[in-house]
């Protein structure tokens, strides 16, 4: 990671994750999909593409119409986008000025929500857990969208980087909240395939509820830039205006179509990485570490001090593993996170963690 080290144009200082320099490290720190069918389910995907329709700029209808097909909904719902964090910067750009009540979002969350260009122009009001669970993170959420003024309100379910996954219903039901207080309520889905069916997900868009579904985290397509964002047809309308997915290639286009014909598999591979994180963080429970409960594909390793954690991560990194130390975000203070790895990577870099661990000590 670099660092600016002044401003420049204007801008504020920010971190920069710099992904033009190979790393020769497993990278478990971006929670990408590691799995052994996912790169046999990726070549499928783009199965039969023509190279020839490089040469024309890409056409979106046969691939919103597939991409309804797959989630229930009519293709003018729905809006597509080289990646979730697209659709993050847009609404912010889009609706900006249009809420009184500015964000209200539910904390700890994405970094693009506070480091977007227009980020600092709206009111922003955090929302966190008062005891690092995701049953008071949706308590807290239903508090505040019930006494806010018109307001964008946002959750990831289930929430990166957290973990929280409180019932489906419950979002639900802050759904129902927004609507009768006049917000639009942003759900992240993109880890959903890890905590119930991202179709699930999908059921609570309407024009009172934007739900994204990233392509990256779920189906192994992060290299793609590729998300699907879900809403009523007059939201919809307006956020298409920016012309956002001009932006998706042919290529992503393509794999977008053809989905439906993995999905199933997909959902296995979820289901596979499911037990996986259940069977790594009993094994490190048994051994005396507290990890946290999360839906997603991946995992907290909490450390005493930031000591703690900077060296377990830099152990972890001479062993050729990339994860990530969370620093001080809200909640998770000092935690070591990283992705869960499906198959013998996985074993490995569990026996690897293990071993570091009681070489770092601090249970």
């Amino acid at each position: 990671m670099t660092v600016l080290s002044e401003t420049r144009w204007g801008l504020p200082d920010t971190a920069v994750r710099d992904r033009r320099a190979a790393d020769p490290r497993v990278n478990l720190s971006s929670n990408e999909l590691h799995h052994p069918q996912v790169e046999s389910l990726a070549r499928e995907m783009v199965d039969g593409f023509d190279p020839a329709v490089l040469r024309a700029y890409p056409v979106q209808e046969p691939a919103a119409a597939a991409a309804g097909a797959l989630l229930g909904l009519p293709a003018h719902h729905l809006l597509l986008s080289a990646g979730s964090d697209a659709v993050i910067r847009l609404l912010l750009t889009s609706l900006r000025g249009a809420f009184p009540g500015g964000l209200v979002l539910q904390e700890p969350n994405y970094e693009a929500w506070t480091q977007a260009v227009d980020a600092p122009l709206w009111p922003l009001r955090k929302v966190t857990s008062t005891d690092g669970t995701a049953t008071t993170s949706a308590e807290a959420m239903l508090d505040a969208a019930a006494d806010a003024e018109p307001a964008l309100v946002v959750v990831s379910w289930p929430n990166g980087p957290a973990g929280y996954t409180p019932r489906l219903d419950h979002i639900a039901e802050l759904s129902a909240v927004c609507r009768s207080r006049g917000h639009l309520l942003i759900v992240d889905g993109c880890y959903a395939g890890f905590a119930g069916s991202p179709l699930k997900v999908a059921e609570l868009a309407d024009d009172h509820c934007l739900v994204l579904l990233s392509w990256s985290k779920m189906f192994g397509f992060a290299g793609g830039r590729l998300a699907v964002a879900c809403g009523g047809p007059d939201l919809v309308h307006r956020l298409r205006a920016a012309r956002q997915e001009d932006h998706v290639s042919a290529l992503a286009l393509h794999a977008l179509t053809r989905t439906g014909q993995v999905y199933d598999r997909f959902t296995h591979v979820w289901q596979d990485i499911t037990a996986t994180r259940e069977a790594m963080r009993s094994r490190l429970t048994a051994l005396g570490h507290h990890v946290p409960e999360s839906g997603g594909n991946f995992l907290h390793v909490p450390r005493p001090t930031a000591a703690s954690a900077a060296e377990l991560t830099a152990r972890l990194s001479h062993s050729g593993y990339r994860v990530r130390d969370m620093g001080l975000t809200s909640g998770l203070h000092h935690h070591v996170r990283f992705t869960v790895a499906h198959g013998p990577a996985g074993e490995q870099f569990l026996d690897c963690l293990v071993r570091h661990l009681a070489e770092v000590g601090g249970a």
